[in-house]
């Protein structure tokens, strides 16, 4: 006779920091806010999905600055990315999309219980970690800050394994 431990639905979270901004008001974008948007999504998460076990947020150094101790505290792992400037171009670079790629390929592979991933991010360079989460089988959580700023592109094919939330209005 075998028997089966029921593992409780856990899942990871992955933040494009510069892209959550790039919709919302930066006028209302302060410490108070960003804890409570956070915690608010996080909750809803929680209770439809399963735990979310890590929140990795990668942001520029100067948001790192800003940001950081304010992620820290709510248990977020901020990942700095800094700028680089190829050789071959004259303008730096951004490594934050790359990054984030290449960690979530890595969490997705590696991490052997997950249920969920979560991509906090409407940016259409993120494709193939959807088609990566979409290939493993986990249902697949799009939170953009406003559905304006979510690029199509992105957009995961409709499924039961699919949901997308907007962070200025979660529910």
């Amino acid at each position: 006779m075998r028997f089966f431990i029921k593992r409780e639905p856990r899942g990871i979270m992955v933040v494009d920091w510069d892209n959550l901004q790039f919709g919302l008001d930066p006028d209302e974008l302060n410490e108070a806010s960003v804890i409570g948007g956070f915690d608010k999504i996080v909750k809803i998460i929680a209770r439809e999905f399963g735990e979310i076990v890590d929140v990795f947020v990668f942001l520029p150094p100067q948001a790192a600055y800003t940001w950081g101790e304010t992620l820290y505290k709510l248990g977020f792992y901020p990942i700095v990315c800094p700028k680089v400037m190829p050789k071959e171009e004259n303008k730096e670079k951004d490594t934050v999309d790359n990054t984030l790629i290449e960690l979530s390929r890595s969490l997705i592979a590696n991490i052997k219980d997950l249920s969920f991933f979560c991509l906090v991010s409407g940016d259409r360079d993120f494709n193939p970690i959807i088609r990566k989460v979409m290939r493993r089988g986990l249902k697949i959580i799009v939170v953009a800050s406003s559905l304006r700023s979510l690029s199509r592109h992105l957009l995961p094919p409709k499924t039961d394994r699919t949901y997308i939330f907007e962070l200025a209005n979660p529910e």
